[in-house]
């Protein structure tokens, strides 16, 4: 096996395990029999557990950010590149569930602890959000969407997919989960609108 793969089975049981687990709860030996290689094979890799842990961490966001950045600069209109966007979130989270999980524990204290390792962190997230953000903007300045402030509802959005990545899970399909995604957000951000009332549709202007 070469060392890139090994490397690569490493960071996918230490990913289950951190996922699952409590930091502290985990232990080197733990991953080298997950991972099914010598103790000390770990360390040729990795000087010690907290280096691991970021290394899964960072693999994970770096993986991501680079699927929402190709759909992102697409040729493709606002709308869907957005729709790329979810879907390749939506499809890392039902490949990649374990490191998925680690990413949003770690989201929940990015705002907190100063280490380069956290710096680094909240870096790397901005950069999927900023996508985000860059793809409604344009569809503002196309006449496609309102936007009242891009840096929230793009946050929004993200939140968004990881709600429904939690709760429909398992039910629904990758495809079925981007559509409802896209149907709620979408609706809300062009520029006019469907609103019901008194079971009537009429249009409502941005």
């Amino acid at each position: 096996m070469g060392k890139a793969k090994r490397r690569e089975q490493i960071l996918e049981e230490a990913a289950r395990l951190f996922s699952s687990q409590r930091f502290d709860e985990v232990l080197m030996d733990d991953i080298a029999q997950g991972a099914g290689v010598a103790k000390g094979t770990l360390y040729t890799y990795f000087s010690d557990k907290e280096e691991l842990y970021f290394a899964v961490i960072f693999e994970g966001i770096s993986r991501l950010n680079q699927l929402v950045l190709e759909k992102a600069s697409s040729q493709k209109d606002p709308e869907k590149k957005l729709r790329d966007i979810v879907h390749s979130i939506v499809s890392f989270v039902a490949q990649n569930g374990f490191f998925y999980k680690l990413l949003s524990i770690e989201d929940s204290k990015s705002n907190t602890g100063k280490s380069v390792n956290r710096e680094r962190w909240r870096e790397e997230r901005k950069i999927q959000l900023e996508a985000i953000e860059s793809v409604l903007m344009a569809g503002h300045s196309e006449g496609s969407f309102r936007v009242c402030d891009s840096s929230v509802e793009a946050a929004i959005l993200r939140d968004m997919v990881r709600s429904t990545v939690i709760n429909a899970g398992g039910k629904l399909s990758v495809d079925e989960m981007v559509d409802v995604i896209m149907r709620i957000f979408i609706d809300g951000m062009r520029r006019t609108s469907s609103l019901v009332v008194g079971g009537e549709v009429s249009k409502v202007p941005s």
